[in-house]
């Protein structure tokens, strides 16, 4: 089976990403760009945006302003961030550069003020090892007093136990080519010793009359951190917390909501 963000540009994934993460969907965050760009214009200069998928967040910052740097592993959400750069107006492409590398083996010559991890992305390293070596990494492309901003869900026990079930079947339509797809979760396993949560989903392609175009599955693994947890693994690699929030609307932090770090790099 093959892994979440493994694959080209022609996998039923890749095609209905955007469909799934636009801003009607529920599951797509809202206020987060607002959020960044706070951040950004706070600390000012250049924004590095690691797993940066197909460019949900480094396109409209860009349009603000900011020269952006998006870093993923993925070469095929990666090509269509740049697809979508190219209809955006000329000084905001200029602005924008795309980079297919693994966040834990940065190496890209430049130094930033802001490095911002969105939506759960880090929550893709499974273990603390590649955490630290991640952090390591993103501290070696901050200039000092930078900011890094790190999105990270914290798993409920209702969750975790299993008492609280998500959805587990989504529909959405890619509005450039009215494409309908089908997401749905066939099982999911608790590792409660690795920290891990182990999804396996099926996605689907529709045709006009119902019928299943094409479909794959994908093996989707993440990690959950927890808050103090987190403030060491940011202490070991010389950043300090500077605020934590439970939502980008500047909540204090909640068990069982996001948990969103700023911290400073020393």
């Amino acid at each position: 089976m093959k892994r979440f963000y493994d694959d080209g540009e022609n996998s039923i994934f890749v095609q209905s990403y955007d469909a799934f993460y636009s801003p009607k969907m529920p599951q797509t965050p809202v206020g987060d760009i607002d959020f960044y760009a706070g951040v950004a214009r706070e600390a000012g200069g250049n924004v590095l945006e690691l797993a940066c998928g197909t460019g949900r967040v480094a396109l409209p910052l860009a349009e603000l302003g900011f020269n952006v740097t998006g870093v993923d592993l993925s070469e095929g959400l990666l090509s269509i961030a740049k697809h979508k750069a190219a209809g955006l107006p000329i000084a905001a492409q200029q602005r924008l550069r795309f980079v297919q590398q693994n966040m834990t083996d940065l190496e890209l010559g430049e130094l930033f003020e802001v490095v911002l991890v969105p939506f759960h992305s880090f929550q893709h390293l499974l273990t603390s090892e590649l955490q630290i070596r991640a952090l390591e990494a993103i501290h070696r492309h901050i200039r000092p007093g930078g900011r890094l901003v790190l999105d990270l869900v914290e798993f409920h026990i209702d969750l975790l136990s299993e008492k609280l079930v998500p959805p587990r079947s989504r529909t959405a339509i890619d509005e450039p080519s009215g494409r309908r797809f089908v997401r749905e979760l066939l099982n999911t396993r608790y590792d409660h010793f690795a920290q891990t949560e182990h999804n396996v989903w099926r996605f689907s392609e529709i045709g006009d009359k119902g019928e299943i175009l094409r479909e794959e599955r994908r093996d989707l693994v993440l990690r959950w951190t927890h808050r103090w947890e987190l403030r060491h693994l940011l202490a070991r690699c010389a950043f300090s917390v500077e605020a934590e929030y439970s939502d980008y609307g500047y909540s204090p932090p909640t068990y069982g909501k996001e948990l969103l770090v700023v911290a400073r790099a020393g």
